[in-house]
């Protein structure tokens, strides 16, 4: 059972984690509504335009001054894609009032900050303004020109892209930089109050707060106020069907084959496989599993058979999505081993496929999911995150909860879910200069 407690009020989800386990209280909003191409930009847009300042502080410096005299409180936003979600992020933290005395009504003044920051914007006559709108569009246009200056992640990114195709998943989580000349502080701010009449929000908060009933009524109204209460619930029934994702489908047939040519010294062969399974999945475990024995870890079949045997990698490594169930390889590679490389890839997925997974393998695998999942326990915003993912695909699921889970899943699991796998798509990014793979 999650340690998350549930509340709805509307399109309102307030999750709460009581606990003295850590020094700071956490806040974290996520805002969530459809990938869409006629609305991406503008929404990717919103969360850095908010901290060009609220009405009450009507500029980012004001913003900036008033956070830091509330007691080392923190104030950031961002902009994700979840699946098929995009989400507008805000993150606060303050000191815990029941360790530090001084810091007294501070959370509270922290959440009517964020509360502000999203209900209450600097706008006038229905536009945002102008000297904003032009700083934060800058930014936000280097920020998707420097996407592929970091070419592993680049190359990730892109093969993703083609792996989720023909559907809202593969639209840039940032937007598209050629939309960004029509947004004017007027365009912006329909945006601002599209978002804010149809998206679902989900709200963390985590610490020792003393959430009893009657604050988290009052929060619960503060965000939504006129909307009929209803406390209680799994957050799996509660779940606005425009804020739910589904795993990609295979395609079957043959793989898409992706060469993109760059000034680039070491190429980037990645594979996209399908697997059909998301976190809610009864296999889902399992498919985590089978993803560290798979290339996952240092003692993964990819990164000894491809980087330590042949020596073909510079690294080799996969990486699971638990909401699109896409698995990606990706390796690091000279552009003359690419075909080499990608048959001793798919050799080891054949080997998964015939049975071929060792106690040890399983065994490692286990402990180094153990590890890795249970650092995020002492990671309030990881805990967080990890339940939002859940919550978007439709079940109520802690860390606790994988954890168990993991630890009952057999080699005959691994087989059976590395059945799913399905090649999508080979993407290779290489040098200008050379032949292109075959």
């Amino acid at each position: 059972m999650s340690a998350f407690r549930s509340y709805q009020r509307d399109r309102v989800w307030l999750h709460v984690l009581q606990t003295s386990q850590f020094r700071t209280c956490h806040l974290l909003l996520k805002l969530c509504r459809p990938l869409s191409r006629e609305t991406v930009t503008a929404s990717a847009l919103l969360p850095y335009l908010w901290m060009e300042g609220t009405r009450r502080h009507p500029s980012s410096l004001a913003l900036a001054r008033y956070t830091d005299s509330l007691f080392g409180a923190s104030l950031q936003t961002a902009t994700s894609k979840r699946g098929s979600v995009q989400v507008a992020d805000v993150y606060a933290s303050a000191p815990d009032e029941q360790r530090f005395r001084q810091a007294s009504g501070v959370f509270e003044q922290v959440s009517t900050l964020v509360r502000e920051l999203v209900m209450d914007p600097n706008a006038d006559a229905g536009r945002f303004p102008e000297q904003a709108v032009h700083r934060t569009k800058s930014l936000q246009e280097k920020r998707i020109r420097s996407l592929s200056d970091d070419k592993m992640s680049y190359s990730l990114e892109q093969c993703v892209e083609r792996v989720c195709r023909g559907r809202p998943e593969a639209l840039p989580r940032l937007g598209f930089a050629d939309d960004l000349t029509g947004l004017d502080g007027s365009a912006l701010w329909r945006a601002h109050q599209a978002m804010r009449q149809d998206c679902v929000m989900h709200a963390y908060l985590v610490g020792d707060i003393g959430a009893d009933a009657a604050f988290l009524e009052a929060w619960l109204a503060a965000w939504h106020p006129g909307a009929d209460g209803n406390a209680g619930g799994r957050v799996a029934s509660a779940l606005d069907n425009r804020a739910r994702t589904q795993p990609i489908p295979s395609r079957g047939g043959s793989p898409e084959r992706v060469v993109e040519r760059q000034n680039v010294q070491q190429g980037k062969l990645n594979l996209g496989f399908t697997t059909g399974m998301s976190l809610s999945h009864p296999d889902y475990a399992a498919l985590v599993v089978l993803n560290g024995i798979f290339g996952g870890f240092p003692h993964s079949k990819l990164f000894r058979s491809v980087r330590e045997q042949a020596s073909l990698a510079y690294y080799a490594s996969s990486r699971l999505d638990g909401l699109t169930g896409v698995v990606v390889v990706q390796t690091g590679i000279e552009p003359g081993v690419a075909d080499q490389a990608e048959g001793i890839i798919l050799d080891q997925l054949a080997a998964i496929q015939r049975g071929e997974v060792t106690e040890e393998e399983l065994e490692l695998t286990r402990k180094a999911l153990q590890n890795q999942y249970r650092q995020a326990l002492d990671q309030p915003v990881t805990r967080c995150e990890f339940h939002f993912t859940g919550a978007l695909a439709g079940v109520e699921r802690d860390v606790p909860d994988l954890l168990s889970a993991i630890e009952a899943v057999t080699t005959d699991d691994v087989v059976r879910v590395s059945q799913a796998l399905q090649l999508d798509t080979v993407y290779f990014l290489r040098s200008q200069e050379a032949q292109a793979h075959a």
